[in-house]
This record gives structure tokens, C-alpha cells and sequence, in this order.
């Protein structure tokens, strides 16, 4: 079973050069502004490598906000944009559940004891 998840793993991170060298290229043909573009292309090419290797919780949360504050940059709306930004990150928050999380119990009533 290594073998396999270690064969997806260097296969999503051949994924992630061949977005990063494909938006370089687009970058440079469609001569666009630089540096929100960089962004807007690291949290693309970061995306697959990083929910095979840190969940999908993980890896959402960071491509999420390197693309937002992407957008935030091309749309020159910080504040309202600012705003939304922190909304998706809360919505990827509440649907897709954290790690660290998935072990605890929900809130609610305690589990009931067998005292018999």
C-alpha cells in the first residue's frame, strides 16, 4: 500500500511543476500583471500536492486565500474583498473538517456510560 500512495504522491507533484511552468508560460504570452498572477498560479500549482500531502482541508485553505488575495490585488477591493476572503475561508472550514478535529467528539451531550 506505500508504494502506491508514494507513486500518487510524486504523480500530483508532477502535476504541480507542470502548473507552475504552464502558468509562467501564460503569464509571460498574455503579458499580464506579474505579481498577482503569481499568486494566482502558486495557489493552483499548490493545490494537488498539498491535499495528498496535508488533507484536503490543508490544502483548500491555503490555495484559497494565495488566490483570493490574488483576485483582491487585480480587483482592487480589499475591503469588501477582504471581507468575502475571510467568508469562503470559514465556509471551507465549516464543510470540510480539519484534521486535527476529526478525532474529538461534537459538541452536545456526553457519551453515556455503562455504570451497570
Amino acid at each position: 500500500m506505500g508504494k502506491v500512495k508514494n507513486d500518487q504522491k510524486n504523480a500530483l507533484e508532477g502535476v504541480t511543476g507542470g502548473i507552475i511552468l504552464i502558468g509562467l508560460g501564460l503569464i509571460f504570452l498574455l503579458e499580464i500583471d506579474v505579481f498577482p498572477a503569481i499568486l494566482l498560479v502558486i495557489g493552483l500549482a499548490m493545490l494537488p500536492g498539498s491535499i495528498s500531502r496535508d488533507g484536503l482541508w490543508a490544502g483548500l485553505q491555503g490555495s484559497l486565500w494565495l488566490i483570493g488575495i490574488a483576485m483582491l490585488f487585480w480587483l482592487d477591493a480589499w475591503w469588501p474583498g477582504i471581507l468575502i476572503l475571510v467568508g469562503l475561508s470559514t465556509l471551507v472550514g465549516a464543510l470540510v473538517r480539519p484534521p486535527m478535529l476529526e478525532d474529538k467528539p461534537k459538541r452536545g451531550l456526553p457519551p453515556e456510560e455503562d455504570d451497570y
